[in-house]
């Protein structure tokens, strides 16, 4: 199906930094290490080094967190390759969205699926990662999922990290989901895997690893659990330099200053990054005086009681926005991380402390956004006499310019206003000559009569959208397609496409989606 292409920046939705950054901007240079093109990759990957002691913990958390799962040919071949010194990997990572949530996050799996499979050569195999992010305590944000133009929500308001949350009332949801689903060729098959991985004994993290293994298995994606405890384990003398050193608000606050006077900042920063997990709580940390206090009625340390609770139960603690990234690279023999463009501004803050830390800062590409028209829709726009890329100017612009393009009359004035401004020169003249005192007569009445003419250019303009009525409402179709919400990947779920295509909808999306090429696409079909 034909893609139509526009710049992030002409899309109005991306910010300053984000457009910045994937242009090359020199502003933004010193805030990374590696450029997010295919040297910046290929550099990536001839320096990093990872230390087989850590491999050799990670592999055997991945292979325990598959326990019980039934682990794809592909998926299996990558597990395995990950235990060889020459294996690295390209990682996205996202909050346990129901359903995966909104279309960008299958975006951004399979944008590593395809990194992955440019860069792999027999004896240096790329593996595509998603880890869950299952330590985010957020459920507002992640208990509700668009399908088909409804909202539907999990029932529920259990505390702590999401990722433990038992899937209670979850069957309730998934008969209120049925019907959205349609009668779709592969309906039936997408229902299976629905109730195959959400079952109520489960935990949200669990079942979300059922899912994506189930729709993504096939391109041999590996999923990670943030909240293993022997990763937790391998990270904990980071987290404990953390603790001794408040080492990320050094790094961070030093970034920060250079980013402030230029874009907004993405991230909040604080004395202490870490959280304290116990049931129903991911809390806070905070310093205050000689003691450390877990917020939200939490337990309070000293310093070194602190300490040796870390070295005891790492599995208790667990790193905020700002130092999720170190965890991953420290535990990941990772040299690109896909991400959204919040992300990305939150990863430029972070170029010194990963440098303070020592672990190496992968190349950092922008995943691909994208949005969908019908045929139907792509047509109409065309019939419209628009191009895809006008989609993205305002409404008031859009409807304007069609209606008057398409009106029977025409709405403009500026020939009246170019006699009018004439006339009233040379009366100006002729009064000023009689008498001085009315010239300013003159202007008055000159200013008057231009405000009757914008008055009725409005009046025209109002006429032509009333005549246009029918064009308008075929425009207000398309874009409350493109931007039912913000942009239409950041609302709608992957799964009506699903239903009516199968696994083939991801296949056209793999082809389509190029995250080496930094534009906005626009899917027909």
């Amino acid at each position: 199906m034909p893609t139509h292409h526009v710049t992030y920046r002409a899309t109005g939705r991306f910010a300053p930094i984000v457009c910045d950054y994937i242009e090359g901007s020199r502003a933004l240079r010193e805030f990374y290490t590696r450029t997010p093109d295919k040297k910046g990759l290929e550099d990536a990957l001839s320096s990093r080094q990872f230390d087989p002691g850590m491999r050799a913990t990670l592999c055997t958390a991945i292979n325990q967190g598959y326990s019980g799962v039934e682990v794809p040919p592909a998926v299996r071949k990558n597990i395995d390759a990950l235990r060889n010194e020459g294996t690295f990997t390209v990682t996205t990572g996202h909050q346990l969205c129901l359903f995966t949530g909104p279309l960008y996050v299958p975006f951004k799996i399979l944008n590593t699926v395809r990194l992955a499979a440019e860069l792999s050569t027999a004896q240096r195999p790329v593996v595509p990662v998603f880890w869950m992010a299952t330590e985010d305590h957020d459920r507002d944000e992640i208990d509700h999922v668009r399908v088909a133009g409804t909202k539907l929500s999990w029932p529920g308001s259990a505390g702590g990290a999401v990722g433990r949350m038992k899937l209670k009332g979850i069957e309730a949801l998934l008969a209120e989901l049925d019907p959205l689903l349609g009668s779709g060729p592969h309906a039936e098959e997408l229902r299976a895997i629905l109730r195959s991985a959400y079952q109520e004994e489960r935990t949200l993290a669990e079942a979300t690893r059922h899912f994506v293994n189930a729709l993504f298995g096939r391109f041999g994606v590996v999923v990670v659990d943030g909240d293993d405890p022997a990763l937790k384990r391998a990270f904990a003398p980071i987290m404990q330099e953390e603790l001794l050193n408040e080492v990320a608000a050094r790094s961070v606050r030093y970034a920060n200053e250079k980013l402030e006077p230029h874009y907004t900042i993405q991230a909040h920063l604080r004395d202490l990054n870490l959280f304290h997990m116990r049931p129903g709580h991911r809390s806070r940390i905070e310093r205050d005086g000689d003691q450390y206090k877990v917020l939200d009625g939490g337990p309070v340390f000293t310093l070194d009681k602190l300490v040796i609770e870390l070295q005891l139960r790492p599995q208790q603690f667990s790193p905020n926005v700002l130092l999720r990234p170190v965890y991953q690279e420290t535990v990941l023999p990772n040299i690109a991380y896909v991400g959204g463009g919040g992300e990305l501004a939150y990863w430029l803050q972070l170029r010194w402390l990963f440098q303070a830390l020592q672990v190496p800062m992968p190349a950092l590409l922008l995943r691909t956004s994208a949005a969908f028209l019908s045929e139907k829709q792509a047509a109409r726009v065309r019939s419209l006499g628009l191009e895809v890329a006008d989609l993205f100017t305002s409404k008031v612009e859009l409807e304007k310019r069609v209606a008057l393009e398409r009106a029977s009359f025409s709405t403009s004035l500026n020939e009246e206003r170019s006699a009018h401004s004439q006339f009233y020169t040379d009366l100006a003249v002729r009064a000023k000559a009689a008498d001085p005192s009315l010239e300013a007569s003159v202007g008055a009445r000159a200013a008057q009569a231009l405000k009757g003419l914008d008055k009725i250019e409005r009046q025209l303009v109002r006429a032509a959208k009333q005549q246009q009525a029918d064009a308008l409402r075929q425009l207000g179709e398309v874009l409350t397609t493109l931007f039912p919400d913000g942009l239409q990947e950041r609302s709608d779920n992957f799964m009506p496409w699903y239903a009516a295509e199968g696994p083939a909808f991801f296949d056209r999306l793999l082809e389509a989606l190029d995250p080496l090429d930094p534009q906005f696409s626009v899917i027909e079909g």
